[in-house]
């Protein structure tokens, strides 16, 4: 700290001495900016002035723009997202330029990350790094922003845990690093990184799905990266791997995605944009239930007695009654922007309500944000934003229950023929044989979660010392996000379902505030020397997390009322999480003649989330990429291949053990009326260390002449160390497991990425993008016995941690004791024979993309086809039990209760688990038709007072094609856990959603 104290005080020194530029001579340059395809004028393009850095100008709506400089000649550098940018060289006043810029559909000219503080243009990028422009991320609307990534980076899986408003998606960067650490992406938004934690609320303590605080809780929680309006995003960078991602360290080995929000710009007036949307959503897909209209044995089956000869009765299709409502949404978006030379603005705000498919859900969210960037002199600027949000959202019980406080649940268990509905007089029937009402829960259970976000960042950008090839640069980016999560769950003591309880009436609470702030330090330095570039960058960062959630479960109510103080019994539950960490880089970028780049780099961190928490661990990194196509002998190829690129890096990043590995939590006991304290099951310990992930990816990009196509071909391998398990320890300990790093695993993976440009004329234009990902993972050594995790055990389908096999590995009752079709077919009862029944992980998921546009008009339509990728469907267990399933009586349910008592004749005297299916898809997940009015229709009809007018037409996950027999494959009952997402138990069903967009500006 005190070096970069020395750097403050000189830079302030050297730029308080330096004298003055004086200019004898003043010059006038305008002109006009154009697209060198269709000699239309551009619009928003920045002119910059190398010479000056306070100096520039923006194109207005006609691509004019005009420049008053204080020099004798100036370098130009114009810039427009999208397009290649161009230097222009004036000397003296110029009237009436003219410049083309030629669209990059090669993206060869966006700068990628290559560091903390430092960056590099795709063309010579070492690393895959996806990248999603605006445009990209919303050509149709979406109610998160991660819902609206999926099928757009190839590497990247999204998947979501529920369909209940607000949120509950996974996402995962080339498939499984860790077994029991977090699985999910560290995400950046401006240079803070922000929680997108999924914090239960409570649902488990009324559903008894699990116990309260349990390690693999069942409520299906909103993740909190749900909070963020997409609205505002200008771009977002995902870093697949350590190999990209080490110079983030101990926490990255998940991947990393750097999400940068809209700024403001050079206009000659303040922009104002204005999105309106209307729209509705409703149930996906049915899956259906029995019908006992044309099956009357079905009579006996619920009643025990023969069906009378004149057995008749109605049929309630209860999944129309449940899930049928159409919800409308509605959102409103505005954002003003503008600026000058020295100050930028950027001011967003923006309210959507959303009404779920099931009566009394729903999601809201206001946010509001504003970003400022301003230039204090010539080599000084700061940049700083702030965003509130606050949202809400009813989530109704929905999901695993084992009270039967679950509507899916009961709904299970309930014949069609039975009216269930609400009575004319408000009461509701009690029905025996389940236990609950379902619409008595829809109508009188609470489970709401409301959040109050706030976001704050900075960055202080300054030029220490520019002199020759040298420049030398300071750069701190910091900023804080905090949020507090109310939640209540609530259940009146007057239902069928607190009646049978033997204290009626449960309320609970939950708050948890929740704060993440960091700061990043970093000196960089450039040396350029004719075509020899050296960009060497070193920093230091320090990041805080802390939480406390509190949770209080009341039960006995005195009334129907959800104040807790007036209950018979109270329970608490209290959870702290407390991080400090801090890192240390070096990196060293080395640019020859823009043919050949080099990178090397080395992060130190140390966190109070290890054992030791004073000892650094080292996360190196290296890269080398080359240009191909411009070395000499490709200049026959030049023509036809434009670009062509050969890539190499390695790097290692980390995974911290979950926060409860390191500490050793005493229960409370009360002994002859006594309190005290006594060992977990579980204990602490002291030496945990961080799992290590070490990645080398091996890459080539290829681009045709013209954009015509473009191919990014990546394939990666990994070693992952120190795997971090549950060990059991000695009984006499008082305790019997310990988390421990005792493992290895492999995986290796191809991404592929395919741009296509076949069509592009002034009037008509063609673009496709197909992104194929497909990665393998093998445990290749384990320390512990194997053991099986997630679901609910073997019976029902659960996951085994065995060496030599995969850790997404599906087994079931078959797969122990002897089996004729097991490759161990004589293996001892209850001992592993080797068979497997089912892998989460899917063989590959592709998307595929077109956007045609002809005169203003645009079609833009995304599949995203899933081969693979197992599920076990506890829901048709669930109906199975009930008689409800669609298939009961046919050919497919005799043979699944034939399997599962072991009286299949396929495998006579073995009982299988048989509910273990293929979680293949193709979704319709994007499809767009929209028109732009152009100038002159504008004018004609506004009078020059609207600027621009689009009109949407929107469907999202209108299709869905899948032979999975329940609401959607794409689920996880045990929300975004490394192993054991797809087990699926009557989840909130999956919608579809249309909308009617107007957007316009002023």
């Amino acid at each position: 700290m005190k070096s970069i104290l020395r750097l403050f005080l000189l830079g302030a020194c050297f730029l308080a001495l330096r004298p003055m530029a004086l200019y004898s001579q003043e010059i006038t340059v305008s002109g006009t900016v154009l697209d060198a395809a269709t000699n239309e004028p551009l619009p928003g393009a920045i002119v910059q002035v190398k010479e000056i850095r306070s100096a520039g100008g923006v194109t207005n709506v006609n691509g004019k723009f005009r420049l008053l400089l204080k020099a004798e000649k100036a370098t130009l550098i114009i810039k427009l997202v999208g397009y290649k940018a161009r230097t222009v060289l004036v000397e003296g006043s110029k009237d009436d330029l003219v410049i083309k810029l030629t669209e990059d559909l090669l993206k060869a000219e966006e700068v990628l990350v290559t560091g903390v503080a430092t960056g590099v243009k795709r063309e010579n990028s070492p690393n895959a790094i996806g990248t999603i422009s605006s445009s990209e991320l919303l050509p149709a609307p979406a109610q998160t922003t991660e819902q609206a990534l999926a099928g757009k980076v190839a590497g990247l899986s999204i998947s979501q845990n529920t369909g209940a408003p607000g949120g509950g998606i996974s996402l995962n960067l080339r498939g499984v690093s860790t077994l029991v650490g977090n699985s999910q992406p560290l995400i950046f938004v401006d240079g803070v990184i922000i929680s997108n934690d999924q914090i239960q609320g409570g649902l488990d303590a009324l559903t008894a799905a699990t116990g309260v605080g349990s390690a693999r809780p069942q409520g299906q929680p909103t993740n909190r990266l749900a909070d963020l309006n997409p609205n505002d995003i200008a771009d977002i960078q995902v870093l697949k791997g350590p190999s990209a991602a080490a110079v983030y360290g101990a926490k990255a080995a998940a991947g990393v995605i750097l999400i940068t929000t809209k700024q403001g710009t050079l206009a000659e007036k303040t922009l104002i944009e204005v999105n309106q949307q209307f729209g509705f959503n409703s149930l996906l897909r049915k899956q259906g239930t029995r019908n006992w209209q044309s099956d009357t044995t079905g009579f006996f089956s619920a009643f025990g007695t023969p069906a009378p000869a004149s057995f008749a009765v109605p049929f309630i299709d209860y999944e129309e009654e449940l899930y049928g409502r159409t919800g409308f949404i509605n959102e409103t978006s505005v954002s003003v922007r503008g600026g000058n030379a020295s100050t930028l603005f950027f001011l967003s705000g923006s309210a959507r309500n959303e009404e779920g498919i099931v009566n009394n859900t729903g999601y809201r969210r206001y946010a509001t944000r504003l970003s400022v960037s301003h230039r204090l002199t010539n080599d000084i600027t700061i940049d700083g934003s702030a965003s509130y949000v606050n949202s809400g959202s009813d989530r109704g019980a929905t999901g695993n229950s084992n009270n039967n406080v679950s509507i899916g649940y009961a709904a299970a268990f309930m014949p069609s023929f039975v009216d269930y509905r609400r009575r004319p007089d408000g009461t509701f029937a009690d029905p025996n044989n389940i236990g609950s009402n379902p619409f008595e829960i829809i109508d009188q259970v609470v489970n709401d979660e409301r959040i109050n976000r706030v976001t704050a960042s900075g960055k202080f950008d300054w030029d220490l010392v520019k002199s020759g090839g040298h420049n030398l640069k300071f750069v701190a980016t910091g900023g804080v996000d905090f949020f507090s999560q109310v939640n209540q769950v609530f259940s009146p003591l007057n239902t069928i379902h607190e009646l049978a309880t033997g204290l009626p009436g449960r309320s609970i609470r939950t708050n948890t505030p929740s704060q993440f702030s960091n700061l990043y330090t970093s000196l960089v330095h450039r040396y350029q020397d004719g075509g020899l570039s050296f960009t060497t960058s070193a920093g230091v960062q320090f990041e805080n997390r802390n939480s406390n959630s509190v949770l209080v479960f009341a039960s006995g109510l005195a009334a129907e009322s959800d104040n807790i103080n007036q209950a018979a019994s109270i329970q608490q539950l209290q959870t702290v999480q407390k991080q400090f960490d801090q890192g240390i880089y070096f990196q060293e970028d080395v640019d020859i003649s823009g043919i050949f780049f080099l990178t090397a780099g080395l992060r130190m961190d140390r966190s109070s989330a290890n054992g030791d928490v004073d000892k650094f661990y080292l996360f190196p990194k290296g890269g080398a990429s080359v240009l191909l196509s411009k070395l000499s002998f490709w200049d026959g190829l030049r023509s036809t291949v434009e670009s062509a690129k050969l890539r190499v890096s390695a790097g290692q990043a980390g995974t911290f053990a979950p926060a409860i590995a390191k500490f050793t939590t005493l229960g409370v006991n009360n002994v002859s009326g006594a309190s005290g304290l006594s060992l977990p099951a579980r204990v602490g310990n002291p030496n945990i260390e961080p799992e290590r992930v070490t990645e080398i990816e091996f890459g080539a990009d290829f681009g045709l002449a013209k954009g015509l196509a473009s191919l990014e071909f990546t394939y990666f391998t990994r070693g992952i160390s120190g795997l971090i398990l549950e060990s059991q320890v000695a009984a006499s300990s008082g305790s019997t497991l310990q988390f421990k790093n005792g493992g290895e695993m492999s995986t290796n993976g191809i991404e592929i990425g395919l741009n296509l440009n076949p069509i592009r004329t002034a009037t008509f234009s063609w673009g496709s993008r197909i992104v194929f990902t497909r990665t393998r993972a093998e445990i290749t050594k384990l320390t512990v016995p194997a053991f099986q995790t997630g679901g609910f055990g073997v019976a029902l389908g659960a996951y085994t941690i065995r060496e030599g096999f995969a850790p997404t590995s599906i087994v079931g009752s078959q797969s122990f004791g002897p089996n004729p079709k097991a490759p161990n077919p004589n293996a001892p009862s209850g001992q592993f024979n080797g068979l497997i029944i089912g892998d989460e992980q899917p063989d590959f998921i592709l998307g595929f993309s077109n956007t045609l546009a002809y005169r203003g008009f645009e079609l833009y339509f995304l599949w995203e086809w899933k081969k693979g990728g197992d599920v076990i469907n506890l829901t048709r267990f669930l109906t199975d039990l009930g008689g409800t399933s669609a298939d009961w009586g046919q050919a497919s349910y005799l043979e699944r209760t034939a399997r599962r008592l072991g009286t299949s004749p396929n495998n006579p005297g073995v009982r299988e688990t048989p509910w273990v299916e293929d979680g293949s898809f193709i979704k319709l997940r994007e499809l767009t038709l929209s028109y732009t009015f152009n100038r002159d229709q504008t004018d004609k009809f506004f009078g020059g007072f609207i600027s621009n007018l689009k009109v949407s037409f929107t469907g999202r996950n209108l299709l869905l094609f899948t032979d999975y027999s329940g609401y959607d494959p794409e689920v996880s009952n045990f929300g975004s856990v490394a192993i054991g997402r797809s087990v699926d138990v009557t989840p909130f069903p999956s919608t579809r959603s249309y909308y009617f967009t107007l957007g316009f500006g002023l």
